[in-house]
């Protein structure tokens, strides 16, 4: 697949989407006319095959013939297509509720082959991320980048609550920096998330009162984000800032990850930089970098956002300026050797 640039891919992803939808307004609307005419059954079926074919026919040529996602992606989008024409046309396309069924065990088979088969690729490439590794396979199934991003970071989820064996991500050359200690947001997440299993009996008693429904609603959702805190609170350990000589990876768990290459490193200082955003948030950074443009940042559940400067708050802030120092290139590194003098006066 090729590495298309996320503003092609967002323009294919909308032109289709508009395509798609236009295709099927277009045939519910002739379906509509037709009723009760002798030629409604040949008008059904025709609409029938703009909501399956048609649609589908669109996604392959703006989508995965540039090389945009995968060819496995066609799958799902036929199948979703034939649920959409057989609760649409039940007169035409029959078992819409076997058709529903089906489309949801593949999709479910789908992503249990990709899965079982990224966890056997992952045995020759120990070092990539775990994340990277489920949004990989998710790539060949799910059409749209920002679905697939969501997903990502379910699964990511259950990942980190259910992988009690696995190791922080450290990949060969980089080193690992900590940002959750000195806050201790791992903790208050992993505090939540326990604590709020002892309200879920009494909430769903009292709510139950006025709704049976709403009570095991509530409660589904309070176990839910139980699972969420947990998983959070394993994933700042699991996922650390790593250093080396091609740049900065910055993640704070799955809430935040940057990547920040030495070429866009502009100034790293102790001094704060206007409009910098920190990490972990609500706390006072011990070390400032801005770069040279804006980059792009990701935040939970592949929502994206661009910054100019962040404020690091490193848990072990001399030996993360120590690492850069000696692992980035001379140039990249002028700035920082100008701040760690300083730094080192200040403290004398």
């Amino acid at each position: 697949m090729s590495t298309a640039s996320p503003a092609r891919l967002r323009n294919s992803q909308l032109t289709f989407l508009a395509l798609g939808l236009l295709a099927n307004v277009l045939a519910s609307v002739a379906v509509h006319r037709a009723a009760g005419a002798e030629r409604y059954r040949l008008v059904a079926f025709g609409a029938a095959l703009d909501m399956t074919v048609t649609v589908t026919a669109l996604y392959y040529w703006l989508i995965v013939r540039p090389g945009l996602r995968r060819k496995s992606s066609l799958v799902f989008v036929a199948l979703m297509c034939l649920t959409r024409a057989a609760f649409a046309l039940p007169d035409v396309i029959p078992g819409r509720a076997l058709i529903g069924a089906g489309a949801e065990i593949a999709l479910v088979a789908a992503l249990a082959i990709s899965f079982r088969r990224a966890r056997r690729l992952s045995a020759d490439r120990p070092d990539t991320d775990p994340v990277e590794r489920i949004r990989a396979v998710l790539s060949g199934i799910v059409p749209f980048r920002t679905a697939e991003r969501a997903l990502a970071g379910e699964f990511s989820i259950l990942y980190y609550l259910f992988a009690w064996r696995a190791k922080p991500h450290v990949p060969a050359g980089s080193r690992p920096f900590t940002l959750h200690k000195q806050s201790g947001v791992n903790d208050l997440f992993l505090m939540v998330g326990l604590l709020s299993l002892l309200e879920v009996g009494p909430v769903h008693l009292v709510i139950a009162r006025w709704s049976v429904t709403g009570a095991w609603i509530l409660t589904g959702l309070s176990l839910y984000g139980m699972l969420w805190a947990v998983a959070l609170s394993r994933s700042f350990a699991m996922r650390p800032t790593l250093v080396s000589d091609r740049g900065i990876l910055l993640r704070f768990g799955l809430l935040f990850s940057l990547w920040v290459p030495v070429e866009s490193i502009r100034s790293i200082s102790a001094t704060p930089v206007p409009g910098a955003v920190p990490v972990p948030r609500n706390t006072s950074g011990n070390l400032f970098i801005e770069f040279t443009e804006p980059l792009e940042a990701e935040k939970m559940l592949g929502f994206t956002t661009r910054i100019s400067a962040v404020a690091i708050r490193a848990d072990d802030a001399q030996s993360f300026r120590d690492t850069l120092l000696e692992l980035m290139p001379e140039n990249t590194s002028r700035p920082l050797k100008s701040y760690c003098q300083t730094a080192v006066v200040e403290q004398e």
